[in-house]
């Protein structure tokens, strides 16, 4: 990632609009259009899922927030993971669940990036699916709270 992010900079630093103050409106409009282009590009390069999503995409393989797979073995998983949340009464307890979520996660995308580097577009559809359950219970983790309920959006 750091590769990327110094790339970003340096086309950042390239295309700003505030290079482009003493310019022509077409030439300003041009700036603020790329820059904004480079800044989408980077953020969905930097996030796994939205890099996953946006691959599959070029794959001509559409994954929407409300889609899901037919595993009970990852639902159950997943459910267990919310209960946990919800039961959860201390940072420590909450923690531990998240120290297990990371796993999976880095589980996933290491899965991921084997089906993405074999062309295996149906497998990266079902590991991006899976990415977006583990993604979203790092979020409950991180919005956890004591007697909060634990909402989960795939």
């Amino acid at each position: 990632m750091g590769q990327l992010r110094q790339r970003f900079l340096k086309l950042q630093q390239a295309v700003h609009p505030d290079s482009f103050g003493q310019k022509s409106e077409t030439e300003k409009t041009w700036s603020e259009q790329q820059s904004s282009f480079i800044n989408k590009a980077y953020q969905t390069l930097r996030d796994p899922l939205a890099r996953a999503k946006y691959l599959l995409e070029q794959g001509g393989v559409h994954v929407d927030e409300a889609a899901s797979l037919d595993d009970p073995d990852l639902l159950m998983a997943v459910l267990d993971a919310r209960e946990q949340l919800e039961e959860a009464e201390t940072d420590e307890e909450v923690a531990a669940i998240g120290a297990e979520n990371e796993k999976r996660l880095r589980e996933t995308m290491k899965s991921l990036a084997e089906a993405f580097a074999a062309g295996d577009l149906d497998r990266a559809r079902d590991l991006t699916i899976q990415l977006q359950y583990w993604t979203n219970i790092k979020r409950a983790v991180n919005e956890w709270s004591p007697g909060k309920r634990v909402e989960l959006h795939h």
